[in-house]
């Protein structure tokens, strides 16, 4: 596997996890919380993150996500803010470090888009588009609907519409026990790759496990470890 692709699908699970998890606020004031994740490849660890949700001085929330992949130092630290009444995402930041790359991606929003910059560089002459659906709000909906929807979902300097096809319910076991989840499977413009996804509602809409697989083979699994509220 190559390591960049490593790195980045390991920091993908670990937002697309924070973006789940910020989605059980909608209703309620959240629980802080912090939570770490293991990643595993042909059985081998490749990668661990770590996640908290703490709430600010100013009454917003910070969301925290750390990873670090097992080659070249990869590595990742990404924070979001956000909002209640109504949910609303403010500013993120991800910085992506490495033996031989360095990349700051930062957002704000302005007006339901986001102006994001890579490195200081607006990524276009105009508001990003593609951050025109605020990340907690969409996975708010795939994570409580428990049905198959379209979704645009942004991951760096892209975003694609994706299918998440609901496939029901299923119990899996986990370093927090036997768990009853929501199961989806995410398409991908890449038809040779798949992810299906597994989320717990009993730790609102927390995605406890995802298996990414190309051409029928498993290729990463993302799973939780340890989970504690505060």
């Amino acid at each position: 596997m190559a390591p960049f692709s490593e790195l980045k699908l390991l920091m993908k699970s670990l937002l697309f996890i924070a973006f789940s998890l910020l989605a059980g606020v909608a209703n309620a004031a959240p629980t802080e919380f912090t939570a770490s994740y293991r990643a595993y490849s042909a059985g081998l660890p490749c990668g661990k993150g770590s996640l908290s949700l703490r709430q600010l001085d100013d009454g917003r929330y910070e969301y925290r996500a750390k990873g670090k992949a097992c080659v070249l130092s990869q590595s990742l630290d990404h924070y979001s803010r956000f909002q209640l009444a109504p949910l609303q995402g403010d500013e993120y930041q991800s910085q992506f470090s490495g033996w031989f790359s360095q990349r700051l991606l930062q957002g704000q929003q302005q007006d339901g888009h986001y102006a994001v910059t890579l490195n200081g560089e607006p990524l276009t002459t105009e508001l990003f588009p593609a951050a025109t659906l605020e990340p907690t709000i969409m996975m708010y909906q795939l994570g409580h609907s428990q049905q198959s929807q379209q979704l645009s979902y942004t991951w760096g300097e892209e975003t694609r519409d994706y299918w998440f096809e609901y496939q029901g319910s299923e119990v899996i076991d986990t370093k927090l026990g036997p768990l009853l989840t929501h199961k989806y499977q995410q398409d991908h413009p890449n038809e040779s790759r798949i992810a299906t996804l597994w989320f717990s509602p009993k730790y609102d809409g927390l995605m406890v496990q995802a298996k990414v697989s190309r051409l029928g083979v498993s290729w990463v699994n993302f799973v939780i470890n340890e989970y504690q509220s505060h």
